[in-house]
């Protein structure tokens, strides 16, 4: 697995899940040859404020100052990705209660924080694979019996049996995106979740830069819109695709953003 060389070319944690707010063209641009070449006119992503600033919003949760946070933002209010949630709870239902999750790209473990009240009754061991900083600062400040981090997939899965694989908005802001999915595939997964990700309406890949919401950060990165097809080519005829859904994330004329449900077929 190269899932940990990986984690080292990622952005910071907040970038990788980054709320799409802007409705117009000016969100995304271009349409770049090389990594390479989209990161030489990104700026502004490599800040420590980016990190400080999620990290604060997570330690807000934690401490009941907030429902949840997403890309540093914090809400009140308590709500669930339902699709999300439904996919999950489907998971734990088949596996007889047990939910065992690696959450890859996972930051400080928004996503169990956000769902643990619905969560509640099952058997979770929530699996957060991420770069070694954030795994650092997820073990001293934010592990615990059902969240614990790891900087690798085979790590997360030594000492677990984990059933879902979770990419939640990190495939777009990898270098090599399908090098992950190559690997994801031969693992035996029973589901595996792609949600958050951007399809573009063509038959290949296209590699943008995107500019965040001021808002957030002053920052532009890489990002790609994938060929549905060539996502779901990966999992031939190992997985069915049993649910599908729009997301809320916004690209703008350059992609509809969705999320994929995988069910392994022997499963």
């Amino acid at each position: 697995m190269k899932g940990g060389q990986l984690i080292h070319d990622w952005l910071p944690p907040v970038l990788r899940r980054l709320v799409r707010r802007l409705k117009s063209r000016e969100g995304f641009a271009g349409d770049y040859a090389s990594w390479a070449e989209a990161r030489a006119v990104a700026r502004g992503y490599e800040t420590p404020v980016i990190f400080e600033k999620t990290l604060a919003a997570a330690r807000a949760v934690r401490d009941g100052r907030a429902a949840w946070e997403r890309d540093s933002l914090t809400f009140a209010e308590p709500e669930a990705h339902w699709p999300l949630l439904a996919c999950l709870q489907r998971a734990a239902v088949l596996a007889g209660g047990r939910l065992g999750v690696v959450d890859f790209g996972g930051a400080f473990g928004s996503l169990w924080w956000q769902h643990r009240t619905w969560l509640a009754g099952l058997d979770v061991q929530w699996q957060v694979v991420d770069r070694p900083e954030v795994v650092a600062a997820g073990r001293r400040e934010f592990a615990n019996d059902q969240l614990q981090f790891f900087e690798t997939i085979d790590s997360a899965c030594a000492n677990a049996r984990p059933t879902v694989m979770l990419l939640s908005s990190v495939l777009p802001y990898l270098e090599a995106p399908h090098t992950l999915l190559a690997d994801v595939a031969q693992l035996g997964f029973r589901h595996i979740i792609i949600d958050r990700t951007g399809f573009i309406r063509a038959d290949r890949d296209r590699l943008m830069v995107q500019r965040s919401p001021p808002e957030i950060f002053a920052a532009r990165f890489p990002c790609w819109f994938f060929a549905r097809a060539g996502v779901l080519r990966h999992f031939g005829d190992s997985y069915r695709l049993a649910a599908e859904w729009p997301c809320v994330d916004e690209g703008g004329s350059a992609a509809e953003f969705r999320g994929l449900f995988l069910e392994r077929k022997s499963a």
